[in-house]
């Protein structure tokens, strides 16, 4: 498998070291580390111990930002595989307007994942399922961005696996620090299907937005192999399972009914991002608007998975 050649791949211009912070897409990676207090949060509620939950904060602060940098590492990964796509679907971005070599990018791979582990790490001093978590993502951002990506639906599973995944990062990272790290309560599988749900859906729907410059790499995505309006269908059926599946954290009784409006805003939002493709499947700006619910949605899903265990902690006592 061959990496893009820094010689050939970036134009001679000066380096902008706004580039750096932009190639990492750091509003993705606060979203994805907040997937990781959710977790740890839930765990906590569902398995308290009778301490305060202000003796986890070292938790709550290393697994966000263990889970930030590697994200950010996975960012810049997929920027070096892409830089021939990108200079066609987004010529911006720090790699092909040449704000930031190829070298440098993966000396700052390097340090981001570095980082990542030591962070890992520090949640429990010598504990083991933290650190491996980590090294797992970096394998599976690599792997994601070289090669699997082109496989289409494998590589939006890779992606929406790996957000969803932060949930039950956080939930080891509670569980390793009580003695049971693999206790994964029913909620946050629940939240997990969500997540996965809605980011399949959203991949999905970029596929069909990039498939112009998706033909470079032959990325298998659904709208270029089955075409634009079957993608937007498989699209709707994913984000109405996960709205399904938000829902029943409330139905099921694992939220409290007095966030029933955050609850039903964020599954409204997530079924206009199934209706909106439908409506036009290879419009553009339809698929943009639907895209961009689905982040909405997502982050909506999360802070309420957030404010759920939050909630029950400090106000019904």
């Amino acid at each position: 498998m061959s990496e893009p050649a820094p010689s050939a791949a970036d134009p001679p211009r000066k380096t902008d070291p706004m580039a750096f912070l932009s190639i990492i897409r750091p509003q993705n990676c606060i979203i994805g580390g907040l997937t990781v207090i959710a977790g740890l949060a839930m765990a906590y509620k569902m398995a308290p111990i009778g301490a305060d939950i202000s003796l986890y904060l070292p938790q709550f602060f290393f697994g966000y930002f263990a889970y930030f940098m590697i994200a950010a590492g996975g960012n810049v990964v997929n920027d070096i595989f892409d830089i021939e796509v990108d200079r066609i679907n987004r010529p911006h971005r720090a790699l092909p307007s040449g704000r930031m070599t190829v070298r440098q990018a993966w000396y700052y791979v390097a340090f981001l994942s570095i980082i990542g582990v030591i962070l890992a790490w520090l949640n429990k001093p010598f504990g083991v399922y933290g650190p491996l978590i980590v090294l797992i993502f970096i394998v599976v951002g690599y792997a994601y961005a070289a090669k699997v990506k082109t496989f289409g639906l494998a590589g939006n599973f890779m992606v929406a696996f790996s957000f969803a995944f932060g949930v039950f990062y956080g939930a080891i990272v509670y569980g390793e620090v009580i003695g049971h790290p693999f206790n994964i309560p029913l909620p946050i599988w629940l939240f997990f299907v969500t997540a996965f749900m809605i980011l399949q859906a959203r991949e999905t729907i970029k596929g069909a937005e990039d498939v112009e410059g998706d033909d470079l790499r032959d990325v298998r995505t659904i709208a270029r192999v089955y075409g634009y309006e079957t993608a937007a269908a498989v699209a709707a059926i994913l984000n109405l399972n996960g709205a399904t599946c938000f829902v029943l954290v409330l139905v099921l009784n694992f939220a409290s009914w007095d966030l029933w409006p955050l609850m039903i805003l964020g599954a409204g939002i997530v079924v206009g991002a199934a209706i909106t493709p439908l409506t036009g499947p290879s419009n553009k700006k339809r698929l943009l608007i639907g895209s961009t619910l689905d982040k909405i949605g997502a982050l909506v899903g999360l802070i309420a998975f957030i404010v759920i265990p939050l909630y029950e902690v400090f106000f019904l006592v």
